[in-house]
């Protein structure tokens, strides 16, 4: 079972997700579409009092490594913190908690665009093989459970058009133009 925080970004809420002692899920507060309750699994803090009739009573309940999952949001926070500093970490280990073939090759293509650099779907859809695939391309890059993580926002429209994102085209202008200043800072 899966335990999430909220934490809080200057890019606004960011939901975390443990599938114990890995990340499974970064997500935006305002994510289109919103992430499913199954992915999310429980709050860290969960208040048993406060549990609907149709949840299971807490012995039915599949353990949570609580701590093991405190340590995963701990990690990510400190990763995200340097990330909006500027600070150009390391990538950060996580784990796919579900995704097709096609979704997990266009996710490992993602995560491999370096920071302060974009590609387009279209470039994205060559590198697997098929230039057409794009709009695939697309729907994959939406369907990324790991937002900045594995960082969907890097990829752009024809001639760089910023073209959707999951968390609005303002948080990934904003993505992008952060990478951009930290890129040309490190340059100089």
């Amino acid at each position: 079972m899966n335990i999430f925080t909220i934490i809080d970004s200057p890019i606004g809420g960011l939901v975390l997700v443990a599938g114990n002692d890995s990340l499974v899920g970064v997500y935006h507060e305002y994510h289109s579409p919103e992430p499913s309750p199954v992915l999310l699994g429980l709050p860290i803090q969960a208040d048993s009092q406060h549990r609907s009739s149709l949840e299971p009573a807490p012995e039915e309940l599949p353990a949570i490594n609580e701590e093991a999952a405190s340590e995963v949001f701990l990690r990510t926070s400190d990763w995200l913190r340097g990330y909006f500093r500027g600070t150009v970490a390391e990538p950060l280990s996580y784990g796919l908690p579900a995704g097709t073939e096609f979704q997990r090759a266009v996710w490992g293509a993602v995560a491999d665009i370096p920071y302060g650099e974009t590609r387009t779907y279209k470039d994205i859809a060559e590198g697997l093989g098929n230039e057409l695939m794009g709009r695939a391309v697309g729907a994959a890059v939406r369907a990324n459970p790991l937002s900045l993580v594995i960082p969907g926002h890097r990829v752009v429209g024809a001639g760089g058009a910023i073209t959707g994102y999951a968390a609005g085209v303002t948080v990934k202008r904003a993505l992008l133009e952060l990478e951009a200043t930290v890129a040309a800072g490190a340059a100089a």
